[in-house]
């Protein structure tokens, strides 16, 4: 039995974190160790690597028995990496975490307060020096993509969904409406700062042109047509000027 500031190891559910990297090996330790440092005492990590021939393998080796599950081999990009992890969960809650990223020590006061296996919680991330967050409506998700560095999700969801491997980048964004347009799943927000993800990553310089493309019939099939219509309207007074 495991105790970390008071916390039971047995009456904690399990969170399991997935990793997905790919020569990224300069910054995956502090990934790692920021995981490993938490006060919550249930958490497996489980990385995912697309074939790295950097010394990601010998950081992985070296880590070996802190990490719940890894394996290392070509992938068809971040989305298909981050199904794959998903194949390896035991968790009750699901968290993604890039291999340039990591935890501040609060990741675990948000931890303690997932009581309900419908409800999806999220809370902050920083990104160099601006605050991610805030609360999330079904509207908004049209405006912006909330950072899934700043979700844990249950188990429920991906029993539900997968990401999407059709978009280089704009697969997070589309689970999210499909989460918060979603009435089997309720959002929960904590104004906790959780984790900081990195700048100069993936998603930040890979442009997602289909993505953007049907970004519109994405609003109009999964969003109530309220919101489809004043996402509308609002893209037609933006053209106007």
């Amino acid at each position: 039995m495991i105790k970390r500031n008071g916390l039971d190891k047995n009456d904690s559910p399990l969170i399991s974190i997935i990793t997905v990297t790919f020569n990224a090996g300069r910054h995956l330790q502090q990934c790692i160790d920021s995981i490993q440092s938490q006060s919550y005492p249930a958490i497996e990590h489980i990385i995912i690597d697309g074939g790295s021939t950097d010394d990601t393998l010998e950081i992985l080796e070296r880590n070996n028995d802190s990490i719940a599950f890894w394996k290392s081999e070509p992938d068809n990009g971040i989305f298909n990496a981050m199904n794959k992890g998903l194949e390896h969960v035991k968790g009750d809650w699901i968290y993604f975490l890039g291999a340039d990223d990591s935890l501040y020590p609060e990741f675990s006061q948000l931890a303690v307060l997932l009581k309900d296996s419908k409800t999806i919680y999220y809370g902050q991330c920083s990104w160099g020096d601006m605050i991610l967050g805030g609360e999330f409506t079904r509207y908004r998700l049209t405006k912006d993509c909330i950072c899934h560095h700043s979700v844990i999700y249950p188990k429920r969801v991906f029993e539900k969904y997968q990401y999407s491997e059709k978009y280089p980048t704009g697969g997070d964004h589309l689970l999210n409406i499909q989460c918060w347009n979603d009435p089997e799943f309720q959002k929960e927000y904590h104004p906790i700062l959780i984790a900081n993800f990195a700048q100069g990553g993936v998603s930040q310089f890979t442009p997602d042109p289909l993505f953007d493309e049907d970004f519109p019939g994405i609003v109009k099939k999964h969003c109530s047509f309220p919101v489809y219509l004043r996402y509308k309207w609002k893209q037609l007074k933006s053209r106007k000027k």
